[in-house]
C-alpha cells in the first residue's frame, strides 16, 4: 500500500513506530505499574478507588506481572519448539549427502526474504503482493515471458553458479520461477540420490512456510505449444505425467486448489507467422490472443473450443484479405499457417484435459489459455507439410529461420499485468489453515459463548441477589417491629441483640453500602445507597441509645471496682473514652479488650460473642457519642450522664500516676497489638522439645515479643519519635490539656527512665524463660536414648534452646572504622541497652561460643553425650538389656570401668547456668533409667528363682501358717534359708548393690529404689537364717530345757524329744541341752507323757509326728514368764500338768513366731 504525498516525509518515521509496538507496549507496562504505586490511592472512578487499599495494589501488581509473564511464557515455548524441531533436523541432516544444497537453498531464500522486506517496506510481507509459481521444461518460453511480458526484478542472485531457482518480483506480483532441472527431476547427480526432488519439496514447503494461509495465488504453465503439436504419443503421456506429478506435489504441499494459466509459448515457430502477423500495431500486438474461463473453469472446454472455433473462423474470413494483400510466396505460408492452428485445437483439448484429471479428487482447476511469441528465434517449421512428408516417406523440407535482430513481443505484454495477476484471490485458502482456523474459531466461539452466559448468568446472579436483599430487608424490618421492647438491667449489650440484630441484617442486607461504589458494583444492579441509609439511621440510634449504653454500664462497674490508680483501671477508662470519643479511638484496642471481657462472662458462647463484636464493630465506625453531645443533641447527653461523673473521678485519679509509668505500660499495651503473638519457646525449640524438656510452668514458655530482639530493635528502639503520641493518646484518655509539650531534655530523661525499666523487665523475661526449663523425667532407657538423640541430632535440641536466647541477646554492631562513628555508637543509648542485656547473659552463651571448634564447650558436651549415648545403646541392645543394665550398675558400683554418667556429672560442674543444671539432670534421670531397667529385669528373675520356690514349699505351710497341716520339708527350707541358699545367693549377687550402697530412686522425696516392704522381708529371712543356721553346719538348733515342775497327781513327766528324753520326777531338776533336728526322718515322733501317782490309772500323753514335731510340741503349750533368754511352757494333759523352761540365745530364738508369722515375700521390687 502506498502513502499519499503528503505522508511520504513522514514514512521513516510512521516504519520506527509501527516496529517499535513492543517497546511501547512494555513502556506502558512500566507507566502503569508506576501509577499504580504512585498515584494509585488517589485514582478513582466515581465514588470507588479500585487502588485504595494494600492489597488491591498488590492484586493489581500481581496481575499486571501475570499479564507479562504469558506472552513471554508463550514466546519461550515457541522459541523451544522451534529450536527442538531444528535439533531434530540437525541430526537427520548430519548424514544427509544433500545437505549442502538444502543449506544453499535456505541461504537464498533467508537473502531474498530480507530484500523483499525492503524492497515492500514492511515486516509482514508475505500477503502484500500475490505469489505465482511458474511452470515450464527446458526451453518452454517461461524466462522469456517473464522477461517481455512483466518487468520482473531479482532481488537477489545468490551467484552465477546457482541456477535451480528464482524469484521474480514487480510492483504487482512475485513468480516463483524453478529450474527445469527441479521440474524434470531426471538428470540426477551422483552420490545425491533425489537431489532434485529435495530441492522441489523444499522449495514448495518454504512457500507454504511463509504464506500458510495462501501459498500460492496460481499456477503459470508454459508449454512450446510446436513441441506439443508434433510429439508422437509416448513423449505426451510422458509429458502429461510429469506435469500432473508436479501439480499434484503442489496440491499435496500447499493443500490449496490453484488456478492454472496456460501459456502455449513459441507460436511464431508455425510456418505463416511472419506473414500474418507483420502488420499488426504495438496495441494489437499487446493485445490478448487467448481465452479467460469464467469462475472457476467448471466448462473450461467448451469455452476453449468455442473460442478456437470464433478464432479459425476470424482467420477464415480474414484469409482472402490476408491472401489478396500478401505478396506471391507470402500466400503459401499464410494459408499454411491458418489450417495449422484450425486443427491445433484437436491436440490441446485432449492434452489439457488428461492434464486435469484426477480421477475425481479436488484438484487445481483451469482459468485461461494464450498463446504468446515473447521472442522470434529458432527454425521454422510447417506440421502438415511435415506429417504429410513423414506419410509419404519424402524428405524433410528446410524452412527459414528467424533473424535474431528484430524480435518482438506477441500478446505477452498485457497477460500477466492485466490478466493473470488480476485474479489473486482465485486460489482457495490452504486446507490445514482452513482447519486449524475453523478449529480456533470454534474455540473462541466457545470461550465467547461462556463469557456470554457467565456474562448473562453473573447479571441475574446479581439481580436476584439484589431482589432477595430488598425482601430480606422487609422481612427483618417487619420482624423489628414485632419485637416487643423490655426494660432490662444490661451490662454487657446482650439484652440488646433481639432488637439489633434484625436492623443490622436489613442494613447489611446489601452489604456495607460505605464501602461500595453503587456505580459498578453488582454490574450497575446495587440498591444498596438507596435502601441502606433510610435502615441504618434507625440502627444508629439504637445503638446510641441502647447498646452502647449497656456497655458502658459493665465497664463503669469494672472501673468503680478496679484496684485505685491501676493498669487495669487505666485500661477501662482507655475503652469507655474511646467509645465515647472517635477521635482518639482506637478500634484494634477496643475489640481486643471486649473480645476478653465477653469471653470472661459469656464462656463457651463463641456466637453470642461473635454476634456482640459484629454489633461492636459497627458501632465503632459509624458512631460518634461525644461529637453528638458537642452539638447539643439532648438525647446523647442524656444517655452519657450516668458515667460522665464516674469518668471525671477516674480520670482525676490516675492522672496523679508518674507519666513514666504510664508510657512504659503503653508501650507494652501498644506492643501486644502491633508486634506478632508471643514468642513459643517450645516452637523455636523444635520438634525435640516435648522429649527432652519439660517446663515447670507453661506460661514461662511464651516470651512477649516485646521482650525479643524483634521487639526491641523494630518496636521499642523505635518509639522514641512516638513516646510524645502515646503520652498525647493518655493525655486525652485523662483529659489533660496542658503541659503537652516536652523539651528535649524531658524527652532524655523519659528515655532513660523507661530503658531502664525495659532493660529490667528484659533480662528477668529470659531469665524466667531459662529457669523454667527443666530436663524431663527418663522413665526407661527408650526415652533417655531418644532424649539424647534429639541434643546431638538433627534437631539440636539443647543448642536450640541456647540459640533463642543468643537471637534474642546479641551483642550490638559497632562501626569497624575507628572514629567519630565509633564513639556516637558507643554513647549512644541504645547501644548501651542491647551491650547491658548481652553482658547480662555472657555466662549463657559462652557454650555457643565456637560451637564448630571441636575443643570448644558445644563440642565438649556432645562428646560426653555421644559416649553416653553409645553407653546406653550398648545396654539397650544386649541380648538382656535387664542383664546388661544390672552389669553396669555393678560396675559403677565397683568402679570396674569408666562411667560416662560420672564423667558427664563432672563435666557439668564445669559449664555455666542452665546448661550445668540441664547436663546433671540428664546424668541423674539417666542413671535412674538404667536403674529401673536393671530393676525390671531382677524382677523377673526375682518371681523366677524367689518368689516360684517359695510359693511353691513355704507359703502357706508349716511354720509359716501355724495352723497349716502341711510341713515345709527340711530340705527346702534348708536350700531356701540356708547361708548361700537360694534367698542369700540372690541378695548377694543381684540386691546387695541396691540396698547396701544406698542406690536411692532421684525424687524429690529420695524413696528407696527396693520396695521398703521387700527389705523388712530381707531382714525376717536373715533372722530365720541366723536363727537355723548359726551352727554353719547346715540346718540345726541348739537349746537347754529344764523341767520345772510336774502336778501333784503324777510323779513322773517323760518329755522325748526326737528321741531325746528328758526324764523328771518329782524331785532334783536337771538342764537338758537338746538339738534339732535330731533325726531328718519324717516319721520321728517327739511326746510328753505323764506318768499317774495311781498305778491304776494308765499314763496320759501328746504327741507330734514330722521333722518340725520338737518345735511344734515346744511351742503348743502356754507359754509365760517369757524373758530375753528363756520362756517357761506348761502341757495341761487331762488333769495333770508339766512345766518346763527353755533357754535360748537371745538373738537366735527359733521358737518366735513372730519371724514366721510375718515373713511374706512380695512379687515386685519397686
Amino acid at each position: 500500500m502506498k502513502l499519499p504525498l503528503e505522508f511520504k516525509a513522514f514514512q521513516p518515521i510512521l516504519s520506527k513506530i509501527k516496529n517499535s509496538w513492543i517497546s511501547i507496549l512494555i513502556l506502558s507496562w512500566v507507566i502503569l505499574l508506576i501509577f499504580i504505586w504512585w498515584k494509585g490511592n488517589e485514582f478513582n472512578i466515581g465514588e470507588y478507588k479500585p487502588f485504595d487499599t494494600l492489597e488491591s495494589r498488590w492484586l493489581a501488581t500481581s496481575a499486571l506481572f501475570i499479564i507479562a509473564i504469558i506472552p513471554i511464557f508463550g514466546k519461550v515455548i515457541s522459541r523451544l519448539r522451534v529450536l527442538e524441531s531444528r535439533q531434530q533436523e540437525n541430526k537427520k541432516k548430519q548424514h544427509n549427502p544433500i545437505q549442502e544444497e538444502i543449506n544453499l537453498q535456505y541461504r537464498y531464500f533467508e537473502h531474498w526474504i530480507n530484500k523483499f522486506k525492503r524492497y515492500v517496506n514492511s515486516q509482514n510481507y508475505q500477503y502484500i503482493l500475490p505469489w505465482y509459481l511458474i511452470l515450464g521444461v527446458d526451453k518452454s518460453g517461461k524466462k522469456s515471458l517473464l522477461k517481455e511480458g512483466g518487468n520482473f526484478a531479482e532481488l537477489y542472485h545468490l551467484d552465477e553458479y546457482y541456477t535451480e531457482l528464482s524469484i521474480l518480483s514487480n510492483e504487482k506480483a512475485v513468480v516463483i520461477c524453478p529450474s527445469s532441472h527441479l521440474i524434470l527431476q531426471q538428470d540426477e547427480v551422483e552420490s545425491k540420490p533425489l537431489l532434485y526432488n529435495k530441492l522441489w519439496l523444499n522449495m514448495l514447503s518454504w512457500v507454504k512456510e511463509q504464506r500458510a494461509r495462501q501459498p500460492l495465488n496460481g499456477i503459470i504453465l508454459t508449454v512450446d505449444f510446436h513441441r506439443l503439436l508434433v510429439a508422437n504419443k509416448e513423449e505426451k503421456e510422458a509429458y502429461i505425467d510429469l506435469l500432473h506429478k508436479r501439480l499434484d506435489e503442489v496440491m499435496d504441499i500447499s493443500q490449496s486448489e490453484l488456478p492454472i494459466y496456460i501459456v502455449m509459448t513459441k507460436l511464431d515457430t508455425f510456418y505463416g507467422f511472419e506473414a500474418i502477423y507483420k502488420s499488426l500495431s504495438k496495441e494489437q500486438r499487446e493485445a490478448i490472443l487467448g481465452i479467460t474461463f469464467k469462475h472457476r473453469g467448471e466448462n473450461w472446454q467448451e469455452e476453449l473450443i468455442s473460442f478456437w472455433q470464433n478464432w479459425a473462423e476470424m482467420m477464415n474470413k480474414a484469409l482472402p484479405n490476408l491472401l489478396f494483400k500478401a505478396m506471391p510466396n507470402e500466400r503459401d505460408s499464410i494459408f499454411s499457417y491458418v489450417r495449422q492452428l484450425t486443427t491445433a485445437i484437436d491436440i490441446l483439448s485432449p492434452f489439457l484435459e488428461q492434464l486435469i484429471s484426477n480421477s475425481g479428487k479436488s484438484f487445481h482447476f483451469f482459468k485461461g489459455v494464450y498463446l504468446v511469441s515473447t521472442t522470434q528465434n529458432g527454425k521454422i517449421d510447417n506440421i502438415f507439410v511435415q506429417s504429410a512428408s513423414e506419410q509419404y516417406h519424402l524428405g524433410r523440407l528446410s524452412y527459414p529461420v528467424w533473424s535474431t535482430k528484430n524480435t518482438q513481443s506477441f500478446f505477452s505484454y498485457e497477460l500477466l499485468k492485466n490478466v493473470i495477476f488480476n485474479f489473486p484471490n482465485l486460489a482457495a485458502e490452504s486446507k490445514a489453515w482452513r482447519r486449524n482456523y475453523v478449529a480456533k474459531i470454534k474455540r473462541l466461539s466457545i470461550v465467547l459463548a461462556t463469557l456470554a452466559l457467565g456474562l448473562v448468568g453473573t447479571w441475574h446472579y446479581f439481580y436476584y441477589k439484589n431482589h432477595q436483599a430488598s425482601i430480606n430487608v422487609l422481612e427483618q424490618v417487619k420482624l423489628f417491629k414485632n419485637i416487643k421492647l423490655l426494660n432490662q438491667v444490661d451490662n454487657y449489650g446482650d439484652k440488646q441483640l433481639p432488637i439489633l440484630n434484625p436492623l443490622r441484617e436489613a442494613v447489611l442486607s446489601y452489604g456495607d453500602y460505605h464501602e461500595k461504589s453503587y456505580l459498578f458494583k453488582d454490574m450497575g444492579l446495587y440498591q444498596g445507597n438507596f435502601i441502606g441509609p433510610y435502615v441504618e439511621e434507625t440502627y444508629l440510634k439504637l445503638l446510641y441509645m441502647k447498646y452502647l449504653p449497656a456497655i458502658m454500664n459493665g465497664l463503669l462497674i469494672q472501673l468503680n471496682e478496679a484496684p485505685q490508680g491501676s493498669e487495669e483501671k487505666l485500661e477501662i477508662l482507655r475503652v469507655m473514652r474511646m467509645l465515647d470519643d472517635k477521635t482518639g479511638r482506637d478500634n484494634s484496642f477496643v475489640k481486643e479488650f471486649m473480645k476478653k471481657y465477653w469471653s470472661k462472662s459469656f464462656k463457651g458462647q463463641k456466637k453470642l460473642q461473635d454476634n456482640l463484636m459484629n454489633h461492636l464493630d459497627y458501632a465503632l465506625q459509624h458512631t460518634d457519642w461525644f461529637d453528638g453531645r458537642i452539638k447539643g443533641d439532648e438525647a446523647l447527653i442524656q444517655a452519657y450522664t450516668p458515667y460522665e461523673l464516674s469518668v471525671n473521678n477516674a480520670q482525676e485519679e490516675l492522672s496523679r500516676s508518674s507519666i513514666y509509668d504510664r508510657v512504659y505500660q503503653n508501650l507494652k499495651i501498644k506492643a501486644a497489638s502491633v508486634l506478632p503473638a508471643p514468642l513459643d519457646y517450645r516452637d523455636e525449640i523444635g520438634s525435640g522439645f516435648d522429649d527432652v524438656f519439660v517446663a515447670m510452668n507453661k506460661d514461662f514458655l511464651k516470651v512477649p515479643r516485646f521482650f525479643t530482639e524483634n521487639g526491641m530493635k523494630n518496636y521499642f528502639l523505635k518509639q522514641d519519635d512516638h513516646l510524645v503520641d502515646l503520652i498525647s493518646m493518655d493525655s486525652w484518655v485523662l483529659n489533660l490539656k496542658e503541659n503537652l509539650e516536652y523539651s528535649e531534655a524531658d524527652r532524655e530523661k523519659m528515655r532513660e527512665r523507661i530503658m531502664e525499666q525495659y532493660l529490667n523487665d528484659y533480662i528477668s523475661t529470659w531469665n524466667s524463660t531459662l529457669n523454667n526449663l527443666d530436663i524431663k523425667e527418663f522413665e526407661t532407657l527408650p526415652e533417655s536414648i531418644k532424649a539424647i538423640e534429639k541434643i546431638t541430632g538433627g534437631e539440636q535440641t539443647l543448642k536450640r534452646a541456647l540459640l533463642v536466647l543468643s537471637e534474642n541477646t546479641q551483642s550490638p554492631e559497632l562501626p569497624k572504622e575507628e572514629g567519630k562513628a565509633l564513639q556516637e555508637a558507643v554513647n549512644n543509648s541504645d547501644y548501651r541497652l542491647i551491650s547491658q542485656i548481652d553482658h547480662n547473659f555472657e555466662n549463657e552463651k559462652a557454650v555457643l561460643s565456637n560451637a564448630d571448634d571441636k575443643n570448644g564447650a558445644l563440642q565438649s558436651i556432645y562428646q560426653k553425650l555421644s559416649d553416653l549415648h553409645r553407653y546406653l545403646l550398648a545396654i539397650q541392645n544386649a541380648p538382656d538389656s535387664g542383664k546388661a543394665a544390672l552389669k553396669a550398675v555393678q560396675y559403677r558400683i565397683d568402679q570396674k570401668s569408666t562411667d560416662p554418667i560420672l564423667e558427664l556429672q563432672q563435666l557439668a560442674k564445669t559449664m555455666p547456668q542452665p546448661v550445668s543444671r540441664w547436663l546433671e539432670q540428664i546424668a541423674e534421670y539417666t542413671w535412674k533409667s538404667v536403674l529401673k531397667s536393671a530393676i525390671v529385669s531382677l524382677e523377673i528373675e526375682w518371681n523366677n528363682k524367689i518368689i516360684k520356690p517359695y510359693r511353691t514349699y513355704l507359703k502357706d505351710r508349716y511354720p509359716f501358717s501355724k495352723n497349716s497341716v502341711t510341713e515345709v520339708p527340711l530340705s527346702e527350707f534348708s536350700r531356701f534359708f540356708e547361708p548361700g541358699g537360694i534367698l542369700d545367693n540372690f541378695y548377694e549377687t543381684n540386691l546387695k548393690a541396691f540396698i547396701e550402697n544406698n542406690l536411692d530412686d532421684i525424687s524429690n522425696d529420695s524413696t528407696s529404689l527396693i520396695r521398703p516392704d521387700v527389705i523388712e522381708q530381707l531382714e525376717l529371712a536373715r533372722e530365720i537364717r541366723d536363727a537355723f543356721f548359726g551352727s554353719g553346719n547346715g540346718i540345726g538348733v541348739q537349746y537347754t530345757i529344764e523341767p520345772l515342775s510336774i502336778s501333784g497327781t503324777n510323779r513322773r513327766s517323760i518329755l522325748n524329744l526326737d528321741g531325746q528324753i528328758v526324764d523328771y520326777s518329782q524331785g532334783l531338776k536337771k538342764q537338758t541341752k537338746i538339738i534339732w533336728p535330731n533325726s531328718l526322718n519324717n516319721d520321728i515322733e517327739s511326746k510328753l507323757t505323764l506318768v499317774s501317782i495311781n498305778g491304776s490309772q494308765s499314763p496320759r500323753s501328746i504327741s507330734v509326728k514330722g521333722p518340725w514335731a520338737q518345735i511344734k510340741l515346744l511351742t503348743s503349750g502356754k507359754i509365760t514368764n517369757v524373758k530375753a533368754n528363756s520362756f517357761d511352757i506348761r502341757y495341761d494333759i487331762n488333769d495333770g500338768y508339766a512345766t518346763y523352761r527353755i533357754y535360748i540365745d537371745e538373738s537366735n530364738n527359733p521358737f518366735s513366731w513372730d519371724k514366721f508369722k510375718n515373713f511374706n515375700l512380695p512379687d515386685t521390687l519397686y
